[in-house]
């Protein structure tokens, strides 16, 4: 009976579309539905359609990762270079990111000549950048910042997103509002905060913001260590915030 119901549980949670080679575990948040997301029928091709531009889209796991910047509403992604194995798959749409899981069962057998014409076709509706393996300790330039913003001691290693926490703070009442950005995000943040310090209503917020290496394991450590925040060593963030900001 107990399997009964996890295995309609499991059901009612994802919503699975199959490849030959590749399973697709579709995101049936609410929050996603603005995009829709399946592959063909061949499952050697991820199809997204937003309804409003998708920024990015990024395919990786802990040994392999993939960029492809879109900048349009919909978006063709041919997986045959995508090796075997389970991937996170990240779609930014208007600075929101939607997280889907793609399975990859077998390798293509890909026709080089037609792989060819492929990519070249590609190349006029998505800029693609590969990203450097998590192993060669290499920082990711699509994401990383300029100069630091605080912490001048930030460790060489591939940063994956900023984790973003902002503590509003009325007097009467206070809330704190969560995320995951990027650079672009990280500087409107910080740009808004330091203008709301020196308003009434502002003063007494904070912002605090840390680099992520891997988004999948921090989310993982962060249930697991809800003190996250003042702990000195962590492999899947720096644990030293490279802003923080306490308001008044």
């Amino acid at each position: 009976m107990t399997t009964r119901l996890l295995t309609a549980l499991l059901l009612f949670l994802a919503i699975f579309v199959n490849g030959q080679k590749s399973t697709l575990l579709k995101n049936i948040n609410h929050r996603a539905s603005e995009l829709q997301h399946s592959l063909n029928k061949d499952g050697d091709t991820l199809i997204l359609k937003g309804e409003r531009t998708i920024d990015k889209v990024e395919i990786f796991n802990s040994d392999f990762q993939k960029a492809y910047i879109v900048n349009r509403l919909d978006i063709k992604i041919p997986l045959t270079d995508i090796p075997v194995g389970k991937f996170i798959t990240e779609v930014k749409v208007n600075n929101k990111l939607i997280i889907i899981t793609l399975l990859r069962h077998e390798s293509f057998e890909v026709n080089l000549e037609k792989n060819q014409g492929e990519t070249k076709a590609n190349q006029t509706t998505f800029e693609q950048s590969t990203y450097q393996n998590l192993a060669e300790g290499k920082t990711i330039g699509a994401i990383e910042t300029e100069k630091p913003l605080i912490n001048t001691n930030t460790p060489l290693k591939p940063i994956r997103f900023y984790w973003i926490v902002k503590g509003i703070n009325k007097g009467h009442s206070s809330s704190k509002k969560m995320r995951f950005g990027d650079k672009e995000v990280v500087e409107q943040m910080i740009a808004q905060h330091e203008i709301d310090l020196k308003s009434k209503t502002g003063k007494h917020n904070s912002l605090t913001i840390w680099e992520v290496y891997n988004t999948t394991k921090f989310l993982r450590f962060k249930r697991q260590h809800p003190d996250y925040a003042t702990l000195k060593e962590a492999d899947c963030f720096n644990t030293k915030p490279i802003y923080k900001s306490e308001g008044d």
